[in-house]
């Protein structure tokens, strides 16, 4: 009798292990997010990093060219340099505008414009293939890099660098566009670096924009600043200046 009530006493009941269960699956649920805010540091370091670099690439560029990259002086370098392919100079994507930097030697690798994307079901997760001849310079997903310009006073079709020190030059991460934003309307990517986005500004520092953004009802991949709240310079008497801004997204 003593041994077959030993038996019984052996092994977990169902409901026992369901509870184990439930509380191995809390523990995950709670320590999920910490784990993987831990492994996204280095993506978001280097995106950082990155980021401070092209600072240093575009003011070399605007040394030698006068402007940062926009219509004019790719109008400039192709006529200057006709010999020279590296792919097309303009366009709705701030790829295009970052090749005038390979015709100006500002950079001869892709590695600056290189940080880990997954938004918009596309990714980037290697840096370029190191091809930039015969047009295959920054050619689509070899840059993570959103690029912004200000609309011409007299032909809003045409684009310009932007001038001031406090003006925003570049981003990581704006949310995969077919045609630039205009103002205010920018959509952030809130997938790649959990939230973090982070801006350059003409005077080479770098803001993580996280703490600003709020994420879209509608789609939880974008973020959106709010109404009291901008990347763009006001005028001395206090006027948004979004309306003369257009931002450029990567082409993923």
């Amino acid at each position: 009798m003593k041994i077959a009530a030993l038996k019984k006493k052996k092994g977990f009941t169902l409901i026992e292990l369901m509870v184990v269960i439930a509380i191995l699956a809390a523990l995950a649920a709670i320590g999920y997010g910490p784990i993987i805010d831990h492994m996204n540091d280095g993506d978001r370091q280097m995106a950082s990093s990155n980021l401070k670099s092209m600072h240093t690439i575009l003011q070399g560029f605007k040394t030698d060219n006068g402007s940062f990259p926009c219509d004019s002086t790719a109008e400039r370098l192709q006529e200057e340099k006709p010999d020279l392919n590296f792919g097309a100079l303009t366009g709705d994507n701030s790829n295009a505008y970052f090749r005038q930097l390979f015709y100006s030697n500002s950079v001869n690798s892709e590695k600056p414009f290189f940080a880990k994307l997954n938004c918009a079901g596309k990714a980037i997760a290697a840096e370029g293939d190191g091809k930039v001849a015969n047009g295959a310079a920054l050619t689509r997903g070899e840059n993570a890099m959103g690029y912004i310009m200000k609309k011409d006073a007299t032909e809003p079709n045409i684009k310009v660098g932007v001038n001031k020190s406090n003006a925003p030059l570049a981003l990581c991460g704006v949310y995969p566009a077919s045609t630039p934003y205009e103002g205010t309307a920018v959509a952030y990517d809130m997938t790649s670096f959990r939230g973090h986005v982070f801006l350059l500004s003409c005077d080479g520092s770098v803001k993580d924009l996280e703490k600003d953004l709020e994420e879209d009802d509608a789609d939880e991949e974008k973020g959106a600043l709010p109404e009291n709240k901008s990347i763009f310079p006001e005028t001395k008497k206090g006027r948004s200046t979004a309306g003369d801004y257009v931002v450029l997204s990567p082409e993923l």
